[in-house]
């Protein structure tokens, strides 16, 4: 039987998504991670706001290739995840003198470490969790600023579409919890007691620089 134009729809909606995630995902195969194009403009917002007096945090930051870039202009990094094996890969493969990374639990970290960190990098972080609202009431304390880049739902209208014909959203990958549309992120965000200072959507990702507040809740 031909499809109606509603199955049709529903039916080329799921393709697109699948032949937009198999280009995404071949892309790392082709590019390095210094010359990826996601990479490239990340690495340029991050480093015009990093000064060379600061430290870092990259929490989450599984190979280490974030890590690495920010410790080109930073004065200390410091890449934590508690993926064994991803850390000894960046242990490995990333090397500078003020560059360190550990296999730990982020907040057991931030008790027990006596120094303190003047930028908090979120890489692909928020989306993975229960709770980004108490996680970010509970870690923003430790920090001056904050760097979060996170999937951008508003990249285009097609998931729009799904939402108003009731289709299951379809995540950039299967293990995110969930995806902001930007005034989801804004919100988020200021409702913690933190003030954006910088925005760029660029290649299906939000990045903001934020300052947090003195005082914040």
């Amino acid at each position: 039987m031909p499809f109606s134009k509603k199955r049709k729809f529903k039916l080329f909606l799921n393709l697109e998504w699948i032949f937009n995630r198999l280009a995404h995902e071949t892309s790392f195969a082709v590019y390095t991670p210094d010359e990826h194009p996601v990479r490239q403009f990340s690495k340029a917002f991050i480093l015009d706001h990093i000064k060379e007096t600061d430290t870092v945090l990259d929490l989450g930051c599984n190979l280490g290739d974030i890590s690495f870039m920010v410790a080109e202009k930073a004065r200390e990094v410091v890449g934590i995840d508690h993926n064994k094996k991803a850390i000894e890969f960046a242990k490995q493969k990333y090397k500078r003198p003020n560059l360190i990374f550990y296999d730990v639990e982020a907040h057991e970290f931030l008790q027990k470490n006596s120094a303190s960190f003047d930028v908090l990098i979120l890489s692909h972080i928020l989306e993975h969790l229960d709770d980004p609202k108490e996680f970010l009431l509970a870690f923003s304390k430790f920090f001056k600023y904050i760097y979060i880049e996170v999937p951008d739902f508003d990249r285009y209208y097609l998931n729009q579409y799904r939402k108003d014909h009731h289709l299951n959203l379809i995540y950039s990958d299967n293990d995110h919890i969930s995806e902001f549309d930007r005034d989801e992120l804004r919100d988020l965000v200021t409702a913690c007691g933190i003030e954006i200072q910088e925005e760029e959507y660029r290649f299906g990702v939000q990045k903001i620089w934020c300052k947090v507040k003195p005082g914040r809740i």
